[in-house]
């Protein structure tokens, strides 16, 4: 097209074509394959992108049709993306783990007409609801697979037509002319209760969360590589904007793990300067360490518990951004050398300059164990409907780290609590409303702009956000009195002996909770008491096993309130999960389908303590 003339910074893809010119041979995404990383520069990502587009451009998609991506993290969910936003299509996120009739309602709801899909489980998925499809047109698989389904074609193929056929005027016109008010990406709430509601968010959205972000949040400029290890599916608003939007803005490189699984593995070997999780992310590196220190000699145990001493007394100190006293600081350096460090590297956290959070509560005592152990971690808060971040705890030179917060709000967000505790949210981030439903985008969005986030919190005297519970998930005992579940249970699964744990209580005199053990932790406990049954469900039915789990749920109870003590409970043998309906994709347990799910073991709980 000759002289390359740079597009206005108002759009994703304007942004990343930008970059994709000034930084050709920068690695924009890549991936793990064996024991090697495939990487993609910007410019063969420009390419695959360019030749996507003009694909879609054939095939007949107009500005304001849906493309939808049911996939997990991967270098082509990236091109989809852009390609589809390039053309004024708008993309319709799918988590990977969704199933068939989940994936057909958002693609039915939607109007999608062309699907990207991962893999074989997505598209076996797919056409299980063939007949139930109203508007899709085609499924394109990113995996090498043969299907006969007509239906079906391969990202390798299109890609091919899309050279052959290369629009690259059309491409470039539609991309100056999108309607910035438009809706750029549906991004379905997993919600706890009721079908998802699609999230218009548009092209404003997302460049000024990205905006606000980085003006609140700025990298530092010396000693800095945008260079980050990615989890959160892309289908999430977080990962969205934090670890994909804002790093192509940066002109960054995203690096895309296998899994949760390999996570440790895969940081070892990027090393990365910056990444975004949720909770859960930590929680389970704590119970890590927690694990390896308790089969650690004695004096090893002795040397970090001192360390730990020494960190949570400069913690106070770090996260204000103060001097520590010559006498602490001369202990916290000589154990960040002989301990902090040497396990940051062995967590491939060595380089790691921040580390964002989101998504859920995080565990004081977690926070403060990284923030001492020497990694600076920033919890915000934010909402699908929000793009998704309002407020976020910032560098600690900019302003102090506030553990227990979500930190201030971002620039240009305005937030207030209504009167019975709601946090209210109004800025640029603040979504165009629900897809198709009116009427529930007028019960969260008032007139002038006010998104009734379904949180409660309070803010304090420096405007830093602390968020207490979810609206609709507080339990209401029958004495009238109001619980915060969440806040229970991110205490207890902080015990390396606790994997997952659900608060049951609404309308009942007492709490009780059902308990997925730490198995792992458990099974070693045993072994060690001279109990060698290995099956979960007989193990967890041991006699001295109860006992055990009785003195840790008496032990949390502890620094509760008398009604938010856990009065009686169960041992789960197989966790909560997102096929079985129990979990959000975001990890956050459906209270309503376990009730369900566990309704005769909750009732026997209360007639047992009855």
């Amino acid at each position: 097209m000759g002289t390359f003339k740079p597009y206005d910074e108002t759009t994703i893809p304007g942004i990343f074509k930008n970059n994709a010119e000034k930084f050709q041979d920068r690695v924009f995404v890549k991936i793990r394959e064996g024991k090697n990383w495939k990487e993609y520069t910007y410019a063969e990502s420009n390419d695959y992108v360019d030749a996507l587009a003009s694909y879609f451009i054939k095939k007949g998609i107009r500005p304001g049709d849906k493309i939808a991506i049911y996939s997990n993290n991967r270098p082509e969910w990236c091109f989809s993306d852009l390609a589809a936003l390039a053309i004024g299509a708008a993309d319709v996120t799918i988590y990977p783990t969704n199933s068939g009739p989940e994936a057909a309602y958002i693609l039915n709801d939607s109007r999608a007409k062309v699907c990207m899909c991962s893999g074989k489980f997505q598209v076996d998925n797919l056409l299980s609801e063939k007949k139930n499809l109203k508007n899709l047109k085609e499924i394109i698989v990113f995996d090498n697979l043969d299907y006969k389904d007509k239906l079906v074609t391969r990202f390798s193929d299109i890609i091919a037509i899309g050279n052959k056929n290369l629009n690259l005027k059309e491409i470039d016109k539609r991309l100056r002319k999108i309607d910035l008010e438009e809706t750029a990406t549906l991004i379905y709430t997993s919600g706890t209760t009721g079908n998802p509601k699609g999230v218009m968010l548009t092209h404003n959205n997302l460049v000024a969360n990205v905006e606000q972000f980085l003006e609140h949040h700025p990298f530092p400029k010396e000693n800095f590589e945008a260079l980050c290890v990615s989890l959160l599916p892309l289908s999430h608003s977080l990962e969205r904007t934090i670890g994909y939007n804002s790093f192509i803005k940066v002109g960054g490189t995203i690096a895309y793990t296998r899994g949760a699984e390999t996570l440790v593995e895969d940081l070892v070997d990027i090393r990365p300067y910056a990444c975004v999780y949720v909770p859960r992310v930590l929680e389970k590196l704590y119970e890590g360490i927690q694990s390896k220190l308790r089969e650690a000699p004695a004096g090893k145990k002795k040397l970090f518990a001192a360390a730990m001493k020494a960190g949570r007394k400069a913690v106070p100190y770090i996260t204000a951004n103060r001097s520590l006293p010559f006498p602490l600081n001369l202990r916290y350096k000589l154990f960040d050398r002989l301990i902090f460090s040497k396990l940051r590297a062995a967590l491939g956290l060595d380089r790691m300059i921040v580390m964002g959070m989101g998504g859920a509560p995080l565990a004081y005592n977690i926070w403060e164990f990284f923030q001492a152990m020497g990694i600076e971690v920033h919890l915000g808060f934010g909402l699908t409907e929000t793009t998704p971040v309002t407020h976020l705890n910032t560098f600690r030179y900019i302003k102090p780290i506030k553990l227990g917060t979500c930190g201030p709000p971002l620039p240009r967000t305005e937030c207030k609590i209504a009167d019975d505790g709601e946090v209210l949210i109004r800025g640029p981030q603040v979504m165009k409303g629900y897809y198709n439903r009116p009427e529930d985008t007028k019960e969260v969005l008032s007139r002038d702009g006010w998104f009734h986030t379904g949180d409660i919190g309070v803010i304090d005297e420096d405007g830093y956000l602390r968020i207490t519970d979810r609206k609709k998930d507080i339990i209401i005992t029958a004495g009238g009195k109001n619980v915060a579940p969440q806040v229970i249970e991110g205490a207890f699964v902080a015990h390396p002996f606790i994997e997952q744990m659900a608060v049951i209580g609404d309308q009942m005199k007492f709490l009780v909770s059902l308990i997925v053990p730490c198995f792992p932790e458990l099974t070693k406990w045993a072994k060690s008491k001279g109990i060698t049954e290995t099956d979960p469900k007989k193990l967890i039915a041991h006699p001295e096993v109860l006992k055990k789990y009785r003195e840790i749920v008496d032990e949390l109870n502890k620094p509760l309130g008398r009604v938010e003590q856990i009065k009686n409970f169960s041992l789960l043998a197989s966790p909560f999960t997102q096929e079985t309906g129990e979990l959000t994709p975001t990890l956050k347990v459906k209270r309503k389908v376990v009730l369900k799910n566990y309704k005769d073991i909750i009732d026997g709980l209360y007639r047992e303590q009855s």
